[in-house]
């Protein structure tokens, strides 16, 4: 009989960096939503908020390309977010097309939280001992890959 160690050998292969790189991005996404539950939140509106934080007239197409989610992920988080009172939709006014995205003080005063279960876990992780050499080629790999989806070569 199969163990789930066995199973996960035949599944997953430690020696290939995207099946290690999964299982870093999944148990990562674990964590950080189970500590976000508490705030009645997930990780994609977590990413919601962070980039709305950073720029301003942000519409949720942008919001979309921008996270590389898609559209319909992006309108679900919003609509989460903007029912709970973190996230402000108003019509843009150079394209009224388009909504533009805020936070509202509640949202804002999530960005402490936020950052406080973030830097925990990259802290538990050991990340900040990683190399900044380690870190550049590894945001070149990110960028890469983000790219060739861009370009549909698959």
């Amino acid at each position: 009989m199969k163990t789930d160690k066995d199973f996960n050998t035949q599944v997953y292969d430690y020696d290939r960096l995207g099946d290690l790189l999964f299982i870093f991005h999944k148990n990562h996404k674990n964590y950080l939503n189970n500590l976000l539950a508490e705030y009645d939140l997930n990780l994609i509106q977590v990413l919601c908020i962070l980039k709305i934080d950073s720029e301003d007239n942000l519409n949720q197409k942008d919001l979309s390309d921008s996270l590389y989610l898609t559209k319909g992920a992006i309108t679900k988080a919003i609509k989460k977010l903007e029912s709970n009172n973190i996230v402000i939709r108003e019509r843009s006014k150079e394209d009224k097309r388009h909504n533009v995205l805020r936070l509202s003080q509640k949202g804002k005063d999530l960005l402490p939280i936020i950052d406080e279960i973030n830097q925990d876990w990259e802290s538990r992780m050991g990340l900040d001992s990683l190399s900044d050499e380690f870190l550049e080629t590894f945001k070149q790999l990110a960028f890469k890959s983000a790219e060739l989806n861009d370009k549909k070569l698959i």
